[in-house]
């Protein structure tokens, strides 16, 4: 188009930017926090074409000082894994990234979120150490991949002090992004939502004299937004259409505007030569950024250079000259869907066939599809076996989008309807079946056969039709049991239906089918160490850990030995020796799962092993490293689409929140954990996690009494007139639910239930771990309360003089427990010198402190009073005004980790450990980490004195 033909030139201005006043301030504050150290996060939501990314571009053009990360979702590209991440990360230098192998990789395959996340956080980290602050945009995020979705959401919940600005664009009418980064923002502290309108008439008055340089007639611009609402892309498409002379007359009040967007862009491209419209076909059908040259060629045009410049001029073509091989593409995917609405089938086949023949290999299947216009079984072939080679790395979203196509191009209605249930088996596998789901009519419409049956069933428990799913998934796992061409669909639905017996705690049933699904073979490595570990939990549900331990007798002694593909086992391991208080042994288990996973070998179980790994240190009496591995266990089951890991994340917050007297936080994780355990139907899990969280937020206040009726869910009780104890119903945990049981049955004073329940506590305990503290010290309280004040002594003495006081059989809070009873009963029973006791309470008093445990050294506090002593004011060190996170920091920095090597434990970047350290500094009066390390020792050291 050119001006003698006399319609305006809008498409060589290049991008026209006006008004966004509010907005633009906006996003210059948040720059500006983000320059100041401080990570923020702006969600712009609007219309397809209203100008989100125009903002974006034009924020960020304006970023001299920032190292910029952009991305855009490609619809071609939400089931490739880690596409948007990858595409963030080719902006950077390889050498930077080569540093941090999870993102160096081509693929993300079989690696979680988090860890993927953890190391984008670190190149986050290095690139402001070396570059300055980094702005991360992604546009269109409603064609994001869900694991970059994912590793996003894990990574701006843990940047912190960290110079990031990070821009996530999305189209308004995207309901399911748009409620996700809803969450997300509501979750964030530093988060701003940005909802993009229409300009307004002024606006439209200046574009309209920047993109024409005249002065519009009366009552155009009033009539432009009226039609328009000032929805800038509809208006440069109607600009290009006005007659240049109707501008700057009245024959513009009679210029009929195109009603609609589509229409008007339709009318652009009547008006170009047959050549322009041929070349913008193409890129239409290729639909990416792409060569000049490359474009031309599908286009079947000698003449490329010609057939573009009407298309930059109408506005609908965009070209980077300066760039190697030219690249162009169309402005908006408006546009595209415009253009390529309006090739006829035949000229559209013939497109696809020859994009095929340009593209990489995964490209050109989509294009080989679309250039079939009639069943093709060859080509289905083709895609149902690239589907199973995708499928074999992991790739199973990929997979079912090719079964899929392969079903559509199917020929025969048993094949067709093969590909199709197969396609919906690897969508569910994905454990994010949205895609399933909306086929569950054409699957219902399928033939009656075992892999329908299963499809079904699977879709039935994702939907929380629990009884529906069973019957299914039992009818198909029996047929393909006895099928033995059918070993992948018995693997499919034994996987799942074990998920319901455990859910359902029937530990036999699991154990069964799992043993049959291991032995139908047809297991990759990954899937069959899955299946043991189900295995091994179903038996702990029914016959308790210690026999479960058989199962996983495979692993090698040592955590290390395993391999990457033994980390399912390995897992469930390392929570059988926690159930069994073997703390130094569960340790070396659910650290090597969480270490592994944070290099990439991913486990199906290691979003659970940060949260039991957080327990176990809670127990073992470090409670720093609870809630440094709580607080990533939380930020992993944020990110997670089901609700599989968070009661135990939650229940690990409640532990060392409890024992510290944070009684708001705590009982906020009570509640949720309540909410969950309800809404899911009251599983044993969640009724499991929720009751001991109550029973350690009661036990923490000294509560007795609702100790008792927090564990009411878990016992059974005798019937009226029987003489058997409590017994309690789950086996999971048990050493500690009997202990707390014992506890509360003493102090309210029920002693015949008490002794009953201590007998059972003593029969199924081996004599090894810290329980050996808990048990004496229950032992001695009973006794006492039995009126049998020498035996509570002597149970006391026995148990001081034997129990390990150092070390991770430790156990500080039960030993200072254990030694805050011994005091109190050498006062009260008259026993022993006032310095004896005083000499107990200051032990206690110690562990209490270097715990922070507020309840307890509270109590403690008050015992010494009651005997005349108190506890120094120095006892009270200024670590105590150390955060949880600063702690983190301090405890990892002091043992000798570099500021990275903190970081990449922490999930953080190593802007935020600097930033931590020199917070720690100032409060501690301090300037080195010589000097952190003796301050943490130091305050090891004090007690309580006399008066």
């Amino acid at each position: 188009m050119s001006a003698a033909d006399g319609r305006a030139q809008v498409g060589d201005r290049g991008e026209v930017f006006v008004g966004r006043g509010p907005e633009s301030e906006l996003f210059a504050a948040c720059v500006a926090k983000a320059r100041d150290g401080e990570a923020w996060l702006a969600v712009v939501e609007g219309e397809a074409g209203i100008g989100k990314s125009a903002l974006a571009r034009r924020v960020t053009a304006t970023l001299e000082d920032f190292t910029v990360l952009w991305a855009t979702g490609d619809p071609s590209e939400t089931d490739l894994p880690g596409g948007v991440v990858s595409q963030l990360v080719r902006r950077v230098d390889r050498d930077v990234v080569a540093e941090f192998p999870l993102l160096a990789e081509d693929s993300a395959v079989g690696v979680s979120a988090h860890a993927i996340g953890g190391q984008l956080l670190l190149l986050l980290g290095a690139l402001q150490e070396s570059r300055g602050p980094v702005a991360v945009v992604v546009d269109d995020v409603q064609w994001a991949d869900p694991l970059s979705l994912q590793v996003l959401g894990f990574v701006l919940r843990r940047l912190w002090a960290d110079r990031v600005l990070t821009v996530l664009l999305t189209r308004s009418d995207a309901e399911r992004t748009v409620e996700t980064l809803d969450r997300l923002v509501r979750s964030l502290d530093r988060a701003v939502r940005v909802e993009i309108g229409g300009l307004d008439e002024d606006d439209v008055a200046q574009m309209v004299r920047r993109l024409l340089d005249v002065r519009p007639a009366p009552g155009l611009v009033e009539r432009l937004h009226g039609y328009t609402k000032g929805h800038p892309l509809y208006l440069r498409t109607v600009l290009a259409e006005v007659p240049v002379q109707a501008l700057q007359g009245e024959a513009t009040e009679r210029w009929p505007v195109p009603r609609t967007l589509r229409v008007g862009i339709k009318a652009l491209l009547d008006h170009l030569p047959p050549e322009s419209v041929a070349l913008l076909e193409a890129m239409a059908v290729l639909d990416a950024r792409l060569p000049l040259a490359t474009v031309a060629q599908v286009a079947a045009l000698a003449e490329p250079a010609r057939a573009l410049s009407p298309a930059l001029t109408a506005g609908l073509a965009q070209w980077w000259p300066t760039e190697s091989q030219s690249p162009v593409a169309l402005v908006h995917a408006l546009q595209r869907d415009t253009v390529y609405d309006a090739i006829d089938p035949e000229r559209r086949r013939a497109l696809h066939a020859a994009a095929a023949g340009v593209v990489g290999t995964a490209a050109a299947w989509a294009h080989r599809v679309a250039a079939a216009t009639s069943a093709d079984p060859g080509l289905a072939g083709e895609l149902e076996q690239s589907a199973k080679a995708e499928a074999v790395i992991g790739r199973n979203a990929l997979a079912a989008t090719r079964l899929l196509w392969a079903s559509s191009l199917s020929d025969e209605r048993p094949d067709r309807e093969r590909r199709l249930l197969s396609a919906c088996a690897q969508s569910l596998l994905t454990l994010q079946p949205v895609a399933a789901v909306a086929l569950r009519t054409q699957v219902e419409d399928c033939s009656p056969g075992t892999l329908r049956t299963c499809v079904l069933g699977v879709m039935d428990l994702l939907d929380g039709r629990f009884a529906a799913a069973e019957a299914r998934l039992t009818e198909a796992w029996h047929e393909a049991l006895a099928d033995p061409d059918a070993g992948w669909v018995a693997v499919l639905a034994g996987m799942f239906l074990a998920v319901i017996m455990i859910r359902h705690c029937r530990g036999a049933e699991t154990v069964d089918i799992a043993g049959k699904t291991l032995a139908a073979g047809d297991l990759d490595p990954a899937t069959s160490d899955f299946t043991r570990a189900v295995l091994a939990t179903g038996r702990m549900w029914d016959q308790g850990p210690q026999a479960a331990l058989l199962d996983v007798a495979h692993l090698p002694a040592e955590a290390g030995g395993a391999t990457d593909l033994q980390l399912a086992t390995l897992a469930t391991r390392g929570v059988m020796q926690l159930f069994l208080g073997r703390l130094p042994a569960a340790r070396a288990d659910l650290a090597t799962v969480a270490r592994r996973d944070r290099q990439g070998a991913g486990s199906k179980l290691s979003h659970l092993s940060f949260s039991l790994l957080a327990i176990l240190e809670y127990l073992s009496g470090d409670w720093k490293a609870s809630e440094s591995a709580t607080d990533q266990a939380l930020a992993i089951a944020a990110i997670q689409d089901h609700v599989l890991g968070d009661a135990a994340a939650w229940f690990a917050a409640v532990c060392v929140e409890a024992g510290r007297g944070q009684w708001d936080a705590a009982q906020g994780h009570v509640d949720a954990l309540t909410r969950l355990t309800e809404a899911l139907g009251s599983p044993p899990a969640e009724t499991v996690y929720s009751a001991l969280a109550q029973a350690m937020l009661a036990q923490a206040r000294a509560d007795h009494a609702a100790m008792l009726t927090s564990l009411e869910p878990l016992v059974d009780r005798p019937a009226a007139g029987g003489s058997e104890g409590i017994c309690l119903r789950f086996k999971p945990f048990w050493l500690w639910q009997q202990s707390l049981l014992v506890e509360a049955l003493t102090g309210t004073g029920q002693l015949a239930a008490a002794t009953l329940a201590l007998d059972d506590l003593r029969a199924g305990y081996d004599g090894t771990g810290y329980m050996q503290i808990v048990l004496a010290r229950l032992g001695a309280q009973l006794a006492e309360a039995q009126g049998r004040p020498r035996d509570a002594l002597a149970i006391y003495d026995r148990a001081l003089a034997a129990a390990p006081d150092e070390g991770a059989d430790a156990a500080p809070l039960f030993r200072g427990m254990l030694e805050h009873g011994y005091g109190r009963l050498l006062v009260t029973a008259g026993s022993g010198s006032r310095r004896e006791a005083a000499k107990w309470f200051k032990s206690a008093h110690d562990r209490f402190s270097a715990l922070r445990a507020e309840p307890f050294l509270a109590r403690c506090d008050a015992d010494l009073a009651a005997i005349g002593l108190t506890a120094p004011a120095q006892a009270r060190s200024r670590v105590l005004a150390l955060t949880e996170r600063e702690l983190s920091v301090a405890h990892l920095v002091s043992s000798g980790r570099t500021n990275q090597e903190a970081a990449a434990e922490l999930y953080i970047s190593q802007k935020t450990v600097e930033y931590h350290l020199s917070n720690i500094y100032a409060k501690l009066g301090i300037s080195s980490r010589r000097q952190l390390a003796e301050s943490l020792r130091t305050r090891q050291s004090q007690g309580p004195r006399a008066d």
